[in-house]
Formats: structure tokens, sequence, C-alpha cells
């Protein structure tokens, strides 16, 4: 028998606005991260961390593109968590002899064995229809056979 438990704090994540309110362009291929972001007025961890609404969605104040033109908000680098991800794999495996050197080997394994739904991270972009809503999640439990012939 063999087991594999995963289990990690949620993800930190940042915020971001599409919108190109600083004037300055999306430069993502960069630095990997919008420079647009919104303004921080509350703690974004203390939301409801439903599937429909993970963040304190009052936390945030967009800026308006012709009032702040040139101007960045001031939510700093991945001060949002996201949802913790825990996972159980489990293999237990027999060998049957066949002749001296020669074995068969059925295998079971199960992934994901309690069937835990593990969320991604929600839309993180503030002018999305979508934003602070999950709208994925990781893969279901999924059991596999196997059966291998060792000579």
């Amino acid at each position: 028998m063999d087991g594999i438990a995963t289990l990690m704090s949620g993800t930190p994540f940042t915020v971001f606005d599409s919108n190109d309110v600083s004037a300055q362009g999306s430069a993502p291929e960069i630095t990997g991260f919008s420079a647009q972001r919104p303004n921080l007025v509350g703690n974004p961890n203390y939301g409801p961390r439903t599937v429909k609404a993970w963040l304190n969605a009052g936390a945030f104040q967009r800026l308006d593109p012709t009032t702040n033109a040139g101007q960045f908000g001031t939510e700093r680098r991945n001060v949002n968590i996201g949802p913790a991800y825990a996972d159980w794999d489990f293999a237990t495996l027999k060998n049957f002899k066949v002749t001296k050197s020669k074995q068969l080997q059925f295998r079971a394994e199960l992934f994901n064995v309690l069937n835990r739904t593990n969320f991604h991270l929600p839309d993180s972009d503030i002018s999305s229809p979508t934003f602070n809503h999950i709208l994925e999640a990781g893969a279901p439990r999924q059991v596999q056979f196997a059966l291998k012939f060792i000579y």
C-alpha cells in the first residue's frame, strides 16, 4: 500500500484591472503581472468564501479611467488568499508469481480518494462580470487499475 497526502494553504494572488487607467499600457510580458490595480480600502480576505463571492468585494475601489487617469491603485501584489488545497492519493498492489523469474502485478490507484473539491483561484479582473467568482475546480476522484507483466 502507498499513499500521498498533500495539504496546502491558499495561494496568494493579486486583483487587477484590465482597463488601462494608468495609461502605461499592459506589460505582463515583462513582469508577468498587470500593474493596473484598484485601490485597497479594506481587508479583502474577510470575504464570504463562497464560489460566487470569495473575497470581500467592498475592499476594492476601482479607479475611474477619466478622473483617475495616469494613477495606479494602492493594492499591493499578492495580498489576497485563494482557496486551500487538500488531496490524498492511495495505491495498492499485489505481485503474483507466474514462474520463478516472472510475475504478474495488479495495481489499483485512487487519486483524490476523499473526493474533496479543490477550487482554483477566483476571477481576479475587477472589470470582469465574473470578478470574484470561482469558475473552475480540480479533478474529482479518479480510479485506475493496471496489470503489469514483469519478466
